[in-house]
């Protein structure tokens, strides 16, 4: 072969060895996610290596590879995911946070999860409430900072003064930790808190901690997505629609020891979304 076509076909080559890295980087653009690490088994560090962990970074990275995206959790306060979606700082957010018709205003949402409230009691304690009727009357803790109290004030006028028990008695605590330390204490006899977090808390506990019945008055948790970004809604929704087909999704909901009340049946595709939508 004549040094002149040789040294064209090595070229070529490298031209063409150029432009498809160029193009493998185009299929997988940067995609920067917000979430709050304060929220264990969904957003949290691991302890030793502080790095970032729990069930949202697992799905937030198994989504973004569905999309043929590269994720880059950004490091965002709660209230701020909403903000920096709609500056642009992030393009997606986690957090558990509850799908309403007021967020709904801002943002766009795909429902990934369900949370509701449950009580926790002492395991292995005699004067422990075995039944939800024998909460009416004792004192229950709830965390101030939350819809919790209120929760557990709708739940004792349903299931204690309706039926001409005794009102649960309140005791507001700075936050959950509080809420379970005033249990341990023997200050109250059950803490109201998160049905999502409930399994986690019981697990880290050593078990003693448990559950008293079941959780109530589920709510979805979503995905937040810029409001507007139709053609992004719908990958989202069809990646995490593709990840709950193949088996990732209630993989993920074992691993991270979430409650089987928690896992969303397999969600049809958003009706906005068609056929050629991307």
């Amino acid at each position: 072969m004549p040094p002149s076509v040789a040294r064209f076909l090595r070229r070529a080559f490298a031209v063409t060895a150029l432009l498809g890295l160029g193009s493998a980087r185009a299929e997988t653009p940067d995609l920067p996610l917000g979430l709050y690490p304060s929220y264990p088994p969904l957003d949290m560090r691991d302890t030793t290596t502080g790095d970032l962990e729990g069930f949202d970074i697992d799905l937030a990275t198994a989504l973004s590879q569905r999309m043929g995206m590269t994720p880059r959790m950004v490091e965002t306060g709660f209230a701020q995911l909403i903000p920096s979606l709609l500056t642009g700082r992030i393009r997606m957010f986690f957090n558990g946070m509850v799908d309403t018709p007021l967020r709904r205003e801002s943002v766009s949402f795909v429902d990934y999860l369900q949370s509701g409230f449950q009580f926790v009691t002492l395991s292995g304690d005699a004067h422990a409430p075995s039944s939800l009727p024998e909460l009416c009357g004792r004192r229950v803790a709830a965390s101030r900072v939350t819809s919790v109290p209120a929760e557990l004030l709708a739940w004792s006028d349903r299931n204690c003064v309706a039926k001409k028990r005794p009102p649960v008695l309140l005791f507001a605590t700075e936050n959950s930790a509080d809420a379970r330390l005033q249990l341990r204490e023997g200050r109250v006899v059950a803490a109201l808190q998160d049905s999502l977090t409930l399994p986690w808390t019981v697990e880290i506990s050593g078990h003693t901690l448990q559950a008293l019945g079941e959780p109530f008055h589920l709510s979805p948790l979503g995905i937040g997505l810029p409001k507007g970004g139709a053609d992004f809604t719908c990958r989202v929704s069809k990646a995490f629609s593709a990840l709950q087909q193949d088996g990732t999704y209630l993989a993920l909901i074992h691993k991270w020891h979430l409650p089987e009340s928690a896992a969303l049946p397999t969600q049809p595709i958003l009706k906005a979304c068609t056929d050629h939508a991307p």
